[in-house]
């Protein structure tokens, strides 16, 4: 946000203060604890996590020590870092955070997003994710402005490409197009690789309602993951249905994850008059492989930038 004057400022951080507050009272009601992610990373630890990030992106610094650093990039990779270089391993572990991430923007400055989030580590996988869905959505709720949180399974579409067994770089360009939503793009690259039948000439089109998606999605080809993706998110629609949380819900089996470790449900959520996503999750069992360790993970973040601007626009407290 921008302030023309100081006293502006002040008003709008102490009006984000009071967001902050109400947030984290919320988190700890629901039996999450606060942890604070480490600043930095080792570079090196960076590239053998192989988490799917722009490295030009990264702000990189030179420690004491002559190695490189990046800050942190994202909350969800320090905190499994630091959870399991010393977790005692009796799940199940819940966690909140207030904190920023940093990158490098194309103009060369250095840009700072505060966010809030929590990580739900070692539960049982069903009812992790009933209570993660329904805790985004009650986030989404209280921004008390029109919103629309969309959810998809990240196994739906990566089963499926499994299968098609096409070229990475063929692949990674399909994905970025899906990600773009570009409708002629992605017929005339599916009709250069003779997919131009697939199921991926109509996934852009499976979104919507959560009746008419999953319909939709039945009637096209389906492997036993693929089937199973669909069957997981009617259970988690039917819960959020049950408890009537499911109004502002919308099914999107095209929606392709900002980053590469989901493995499971995903999620964002977008608020009226704004392009960006004001909230995003999902779940990310696999990532946890990676610290040596395996359980399962469910988690989102909120953009309190944005969420601030949207209240503090209406004046909502």
């Amino acid at each position: 946000m921008q302030y023309k004057t100081i006293s502006e400022e002040l008003v709008a951080l102490k009006f984000r203060k009071s967001i902050e507050r109400e947030m984290e009272e919320y988190f700890e009601s629901m039996g999450y604890k606060i942890i604070v992610p480490d600043m930095f990373l080792s570079f090196d630890d960076f590239l053998l996590s192989k988490v799917r990030q722009d490295s030009e992106e990264t702000v990189k610094v030179l420690g004491g020590d002559s190695r490189i650093y990046i800050l942190r990039p994202d909350s969800t990779t320090n905190i499994l870092g630091k959870i399991f270089s010393k977790w005692e391993g009796k799940p199940p572990l819940k966690v909140y955070y207030n904190s920023r991430v940093f990158k490098n923007t194309p103009n060369g400055n250095i840009m700072e997003n505060h966010q809030m989030g929590v990580e739900s580590l070692g539960d049982n996988p069903q009812e992790a994710d009933w209570e993660i869905l329904a805790m985004a959505i009650t986030l989404m709720e209280g921004l008390k402005t029109p919103y629309v949180l969309e959810l998809g399974s990240s196994k739906y579409l990566d089963s499926y490409l499994k299968d098609l067994r096409m070229d990475n770089r063929d692949e990674l360009e399909i994905r970025g197009l899906l990600a773009k939503k570009s409708r002629h793009e992605l017929e005339a690259k599916l009709e250069g690789l003779g997919l131009e039948d697939s199921l991926l000439s109509v996934i852009l089109d499976m979104e919507g309602s959560v009746e008419e998606v999953i319909q939709k999605a039945r009637s096209n080809y389906l492997n036993k993951e693929m089937e199973a993706s669909l069957d997981a998110l009617e259970s988690l629609t039917g819960f959020l249905d049950k408890n009537k949380l499911l109004a502002g819900v919308d099914l999107d089996l095209s929606m392709i994850p900002d980053l590469d470790y989901y493995d499971g449900i995903i999620f964002k959520g977008y608020c009226q008059d704004t392009p960006k996503k004001v909230l995003s999750g999902g779940r990310y069992d696999r990532l946890t492989q990676k610290f040596g360790v395996s359980v399962s993970a469910i988690g989102f973040m909120i953009d309190m930038d944005l969420a601030t601007q949207l209240r503090y626009r209406e004046g909502r407290l």
